[in-house]
């Protein structure tokens, strides 16, 4: 006597098909979605272009650079607890990272210097000064 044959798992197979291409249909709009996004020209890193962008082509930040507001907030934020609390080695060397990223490396060597005069193991303050004397073409002092 034969054992009666198993039962039957799982979708029939026209529904498993028809979901499958369903699901490989909605993916690869969603991937051309996003490659199609990433590959705009629009805009830059710190935000898309538009209008106000074209506004501002005309203010004296737009026409002779400098950086983002955001990056300017970061300073005065930074300043501003260094002025608190002058010890503070960790706003010293975010501040001289700052500098140093946008090569400024006159401007971040005394804050890197300050940082490693309150913590000689600030390993961030040792590697951005080497990085900046480096940027200003001095040799590294220890």
């Amino acid at each position: 006597m034969q054992s009666p044959p198993p039962p039957r798992r799982g979708l029939p197979a026209p529904l498993a098909i028809g979901l499958f291409v369903a699901f490989a249909a909605v993916l690869l709009l969603v991937t051309g979605d996003f490659i199609i996004k990433g590959f705009d020209v629009r805009g830059s890193v710190f935000g898309a272009g538009g209008p106000s962008m074209q506004q501002n082509a005309g203010s004296a930040a737009a026409v002779q650079g400098g950086p983002p507001p955001a990056v300017m907030l970061q300073v005065s934020q930074l300043k501003a607890r260094i002025a608190k609390d002058p010890h503070d080695a960790v706003a010293l060397t975010q501040l001289g990272d700052l500098y140093l990223t946008s090569s400024q490396f006159a401007r971040a060597i005394p804050y890197y210097e300050r940082a490693l005069a309150i913590d000689k193991s600030n390993v961030s303050a040792k590697t951005g000064l080497e990085q900046a004397r480096i940027g200003l073409g001095e040799a590294a002092k220890e």
